[in-house]
């Protein structure tokens, strides 16, 4: 050490290191929302928007109302996030671009009515508009400063500047405009992929770039209207268990609601034919309808979890099952009734690892085993609750403990990690979110070979509640209270 002569200031590092903060209810939804009417479509392909807010989705990804959510099911995820259950934040990956295949649609003349002009197509592309001049040989019209364009509901107004160039005493205006199309959209728009030469990432391959990009980790992936199709969902299960390659969460899947599969005994053969059985992810059936908005069981199974979590500061042990939500009725995808279920039948989804919806003293949900039940019964894989704490759990020990890598490996190191670790099973355990759970490091885990190496290894042992799934009460007959008759 330097010679030194006078008085000198250090720190030394704290041996309690914070947990990282980690959402335990954040939903990624992949799919096809409404950007056509927006002014700039191309922005919103295939780029993720983490949002806040419903008119933050709005303004992101455009919306449509209930009639189009089959079209556009980001628009249900938004409506059901930020309107229905009001949990935040949402990302939504839009896969569609409307500038690839829209039509132009030829010249028409629009009659204008208190100064507006109406496009009656709700497909009508707000970029895509052109408003031309009657006179010959005259340009077209300036937008915002002849015109202006919005939607409203499904029309598309074209309301005329009063200090613009299209005279006041004008009947009629003469447009072109664009007519996107998702006919278009197939199953490998959305599972997506890496482009080798780019290296873009389009799809469900996009849910990497979450973290990367926001510092937040998903905690659910869904695919509204697209995860009944097993290549989709096989990609989702994968991504959901092998998360940045760090991490996990959970894939919320659909399975079909039509033709046989509107009775609901045909899911169960369905189910693992198409090897749904990933302990990484949840299947409910079918959809749900509140009046005439239709809700794929994913989306609402969503919107659930994050109202549960938010009432348990954000830890996910708690079921979502018997919990109470807003629907009307069971339905399939295209609005058409599925009677509703008794315990018996709920009960025998369930027993296929198939959640379900029934009515009892009010509409909830049912069901708490993953896909995964019953060829998997390790109570981490198969049950939802205690899955989801595992995955949680184990991201926060990921994202705590990454600060320590490349450390020294010294008797302080362990005993930082250590304490942080168990401190925290403790901090669970006090909020009710374990039964218990420690952090240990042992000699027989660690030879030298692997120290010396750079290996350290630690064993967790957690154990988070299960649901109370059966309740049994035996009721007897006791001729003792009997002499009470001569008290």
């Amino acid at each position: 050490m330097a010679y030194f002569h006078g008085v000198r200031i250090t720190e030394s590092p704290t041996p309690l290191q914070v947990p990282a903060a980690v959402d335990s209810a954040l939903p990624v939804a992949i799919g096809v929302a409404p950007v056509h009417r927006l002014e700039n479509p191309a922005i919103a392909v295939n780029n993720p928007a983490l949002l806040f807010s419903f008119s933050e989705g709005v303004a992101d990804m455009g919306y449509v109302n209930p009639k189009h959510w089959k079209k556009f099911p980001l628009s249900m995820m938004l409506f059901s996030q930020m309107r229905l259950h009001l949990v935040s934040p949402l990302v939504l990956i839009n896969v569609w671009n409307p500038l690839k295949d829209a039509q132009e649609v030829a010249e028409i003349a629009l009659p204008i009515i208190n100064g507006i002009a109406t496009i009656d197509d709700p497909m009508a592309m707000i970029s895509g508009v052109t408003v031309h001049n009657a006179v010959n040989g005259q340009p077209d019209y300036i937008r915002e400063n002849d015109y202006s364009l919005r939607y409203d509901g499904d029309k598309l107004l074209i309301e005329i500047a009063d200090d613009g160039d299209i005279p006041s005493s004008t009947a009629s205006l003469n447009i072109t405009y664009k007519q996107a199309t998702v006919d278009n959209v197939t199953k490998d728009d959305i599972i997506g992929g890496v482009d080798p030469a780019t290296n873009q990432r389009t799809g469900i391959e996009l849910v990497d770039e979450v973290f990367s990009v926001y510092r937040k980790i998903p905690s659910f992936l869904l695919a509204p209207g697209w995860s009944h199709i097993p290549e989709v969902a096989a990609v989702l299960m994968g991504k959901a268990e092998h998360l940045e390659g760090e991490f996990s969460c959970m894939a919320l899947l659909d399975l079909p609601t039509t033709g046989a599969y509107s009775n609901y005994r045909n899911l169960p053969k369905w189910k693992n034919d198409n090897s749904y059985v990933s302990p990484y992810a949840f299947a409910d059936w079918p959809c749900v309808a509140i009046g005439e908005q239709i809700f794929l069981a994913s989306v609402r199974m969503a919107g659930m979890y994050g109202e549960v979590d938010g009432r348990n500061s954000g830890l996910p042990y708690e079921q979502a099952s018997n919990k109470l939500l807003a629907m009307t009725n069971l339905c399939d995808e295209d609005g058409n009734i599925i009677p509703m279920m008794s315990i018996k039948q709920a009960n025998y989804l369930n027993e296929n690892g198939i959640g379900t919806f029934i009515n009892m003293d009010g509409w909830r949900a049912w069901g708490v085993e993953t896909t995964a039940f019953p060829g998997n019964t390790d109570i981490k894989d198969f049950e939802r609750g205690v899955r989801r704490m595992f995955s949680f759990t184990q991201n926060v020990v990921n994202r705590t403990m990454w600060q320590n890598v490349d450390k020294p490996i010294r008797r302080l190191l362990i005993d930082i990690i250590l304490l942080t670790g168990n401190e925290y099973m403790n901090t669970l355990q006090s909020r009710g979110a374990i039964i218990g759970g420690r952090v240990e490091f042992l000699r027989a885990d660690n030879n030298n070979q692997g120290i010396m190496s750079g290996k350290m290894f630690f064993r967790v042992f957690l154990t988070p509640p299960n649901a109370a799934k059966e309740l049994e009460f035996n009721f007897s007959y006791d001729p003792d209270y009997l002499e009470r008759l001569f008290g």
